[in-house]
């Protein structure tokens, strides 16, 4: 990642899949094959306690399917308007599409994709959820469609935004602390000023499922970690534990070899772990070769561990 500043950051081409992952948290960018070349850009800036990216690039898929945040994923809100293009936003069973000019406000801890059906020119706002009370954000149970022609304050925000991303270069560091606390207070009231949706409650299955992964998480070192041994600290059959999985497009096999490599991750960037070998990190996390691992990270990730661990090493500005 290029930095142009101290408040903004400039990723493009090869660095634009690694920034992405670092700013916005576990999330998968597929491009689609065969289209005419283009290279994307990230431009980010820093307001205060939140961030503001811009996003530049050919149509593409992006994919959180992770309904159980990892430590050091950033614990924010996210506004996304659409400046330009066409996409389809969808989570849990609601679909979304943007127009330009449109926007959406979603709580990224629960699963969603995001289909950019065309090249696409994107704002996305992180907003920390400390800043947020509960009553608010148990409006964000499901997305939060913001039309294109919508009300006055969803222009205000939308002006504001993208005034911040065209002048950041010009900005100091205090105006863009002032800025963002501007924008916290406004997206505050434009989520307050929707209507409420009905309380979440998940259902035995999603109850069961966050169990599981609890169990999986405290059991990843174990390399012998199964679906019978699961199935038996859980009280239940195979057949019902799999169950628990049906529509996730993500099996339970899947699950724990993901977890393995989400905890690798973490530890490589974790400063308590900098003393351990990348080998050492990859036994603690279950897997029983390290060049396995080495050839599953850089699968999962885009960057091999050795690579990653270097780049934790340059702070992120």
């Amino acid at each position: 990642m290029q930095v142009a500043a101290r408040h903004v950051d400039v990723a493009d081409g090869d660095a634009f899949l690694s920034a992405s992952r670092m700013l916005f948290g576990p999330i998968t960018q597929r491009f689609a094959r065969g289209t005419a070349p283009s290279i994307p850009e990230l431009v980010s800036v820093r307001l205060g306690v939140c961030r503001l990216s811009e996003i530049r690039a050919m149509s593409h898929l992006v994919v959180n399917d992770r309904a159980f945040r990892r430590s050091f994923d950033p614990d924010s809100i996210k506004i996304l308007m659409q400046r330009s293009g066409h996409s389809r936003f969808e989570q849990q069973s609601h679909s979304v599409d943007l127009q330009p000019q449109s926007a959406i406000i979603y709580d990224p801890v629960r699963n969603y994709s995001l289909q950019n059906l065309s090249r696409v020119d994107q704002l996305i706002l992180q907003v920390p959820r400390s800043t947020f009370g509960d009553d608010t954000l148990a409006r964000l149970a499901r997305p939060v469609p913001l039309p294109a022609g919508d009300d006055s304050l969803t222009h205000i925000v939308s002006g504001l935004m993208q005034m911040a991303i065209g002048e950041a270069h010009r900005m100091d560091e205090a105006s863009c602390q002032r800025v963002g606390e501007s924008l916290i207070q406004l997206v505050n009231g434009l989520i307050r000023g929707k209507p409420a949706t009905p309380e979440f409650r998940p259902s035995p299955l999603e109850a069961l499922r966050e169990r599981i992964v609890a169990y999986i998480d405290a059991n990843l070192g174990r390399s012998t970690l199964s679906a019978e041994d699961i199935a038996r600290h859980m009280g239940c059959s195979r057949r019902y534990l799999h169950r628990a999985f049906e529509g996730e497009d993500m099996t339970l096999e899947r699950l724990i070899w993901d977890r393995r490599l989400e905890r690798s991750r973490e530890d490589l960037l974790s400063p308590d772990r900098r003393g351990a070998s990348i080998s050492e990190i990859a036994f603690a996390c279950g897997f029983n070769s390290s060049a396995h691992f080495s050839r599953a990270f850089k699968s999962k990730f885009g960057t091999a561990p050795r690579d990653l661990r270097e780049m934790a090493r340059t702070p992120l500005h």
